[in-house]
């Protein structure tokens, strides 16, 4: 039987990307987890960090590139040099409801609960869970949250093409 150099070039392919596969780290290496013991070593979202990350102040904006759907706010964030804006306490959900109160409009904040089978929020920026939900916002089925003027969360279509509002973004100082 002769081996042809397609069948060659097949075999040598899969032999190099087991060998690579092989020499990844894998999530349960102890080298990867934390150092300290007491710490739980629980997993945390992902996040892209300032360059000054010690510094904690968060800035929230609207958007300046106009109304769009949900992932064009995600983009427009990025483009801004920001993250889409997430709620982290009710001391900055009373605030957001000030900074907003002169305007009758929903804003896309960064919630969400895409690829989530229970349903439940997540920040799509930092892909941690949603503390500050209100308890009145029943989700079930896929759902993008939209703030509106007066603090109330809303839901909507994530991949509707017609549903534009303006966007919230925040900057860490």
């Amino acid at each position: 039987m002769f081996l042809t150099k397609g069948f060659l070039a097949t075999i040598l392919l899969v032999v190099v990307f087991v060998s690579i596969s092989l020499a990844l780290p894998y999530d349960d290496d102890p080298s990867s987890l934390a150092a300290e013991p007491d710490e739980g070593n629980k997993r945390v979202g992902r996040i892209l960090l300032p360059a000054n990350f010690a510094v904690k102040k968060k800035k929230f904006t609207i958007g300046k590139l106009g109304v769009t759907t949900f992932f064009g706010a995600w983009r427009n964030c990025i483009a801004e040099g920001k993250g889409l804006a997430t709620i982290d306490t009710r001391e900055e959900q009373q605030y957001l409801e000030a900074m907003l109160e002169s305007t009758d409009a929903f804003y896309w904040i960064a919630a969400t609960n895409l690829g989530n089978p229970r349903f439940s929020l997540t920040w799509i920026t930092t892909d941690l869970p949603v503390r500050t939900t209100p308890f009145d916002l029943r989700l079930t089925g896929p759902t993008c949250i939209a703030l509106k003027y007066n603090g109330l969360w809303t839901k909507n279509n994530c991949f509707s093409t017609t549903t534009f509002y303006p966007y919230l973004c925040e900057a860490y100082y």
